[in-house]
């Protein structure tokens, strides 16, 4: 019975039948071979499977990480602006400017003032289309020369949009800028340097106004970047 072995015939209409004897053990390696290459199947399509959820998984976390860092260097470039403009107040300035408004306060017991809200003034708005960059200016008597560079961050498409400016009093009060509409309007690529001229708000000299702010409306109308920059800041000296 060792010897056993399996005839297979082969038969055609055209030939004589064809016997081959095929032992026992080909015919279970054939079996296992399948059953090997079966299983190899289902353990490489179970590995792929596996590897694109972790890198499925791995990308939504870098998306996270990446949302994270930028919220962090918003805040910590407010946090830089706040802290230059503490930064700015010579304590004795400070206790002057204190006893003049007293004293003014005293003078005019009927005036009602407005609280200043610091949300309004500092507040800073960005949607991530546009950046600011090297924000500087001059003044030439009562008239105020503005330079700035416009980037646009969203690389694949171009940006339309208008630009505009606000005077800030150092009692907290907005003040239009009169600007030329088509110096700071804009439709970029990539980059664009902005310049620009406008006269001190009437009865308003250097001393009255604390910062400029920039407002940056896209092409439907709605603020897509809002900054205010300390003129001790930005302007040059004379």
């Amino acid at each position: 019975m060792s010897d056993s072995k399996y005839s297979v015939l082969f038969m055609r209409d055209d030939r004589d039948v064809t016997r081959y004897r095929l032992s026992p053990f080909w015919l279970r390696m054939f079996v296992f071979s399948q059953v090997f290459l079966l299983l190899c199947a289902v353990g490489g399509i179970y590995m792929g499977v596996r590897g694109f959820k972790v890198n499925s998984e791995l990308h939504s976390e870098n998306k996270s990480l990446e949302q994270r860092l930028v919220d962090a260097e918003v805040r910590l470039e407010r946090l830089g602006n706040m802290e230059k403009i503490l930064e700015s107040y010579d304590p004795a300035e400070l206790q002057s400017l204190l006893s003049a408004a007293t004293t003014e306060a005293e003078e005019q017991q009927q005036e009602v003032r407005p609280d200043v809200d610091l949300n309004k003034i500092f507040i800073r708005t960005d949607s991530r289309q546009v950046g600011v960059e090297n924000m500087q200016a001059k003044l030439s008597g009562s008239k105020l020369s503005v330079t700035f560079e416009l980037n646009n961050l969203q690389a694949a498409t171009s940006i339309t949009g208008q630009a505009d400016f606000i005077f800030l009093t150092k009692d907290g009060t907005a003040l239009s800028a009169k600007t030329n509409k088509s110096d700071l309007s804009f439709q970029i690529q990539r980059f664009k340097r902005m310049e620009t001229s406008m006269a001190l708000p009437n009865g308003k000299d250097k001393k009255d106004l604390f910062a400029l702010r920039l407002i940056i409306k896209g092409k439907d109308g709605d603020v897509i970047f809002a900054e205010t920059y300390p003129l001790y800041h930005i302007l040059a000296s004379s």
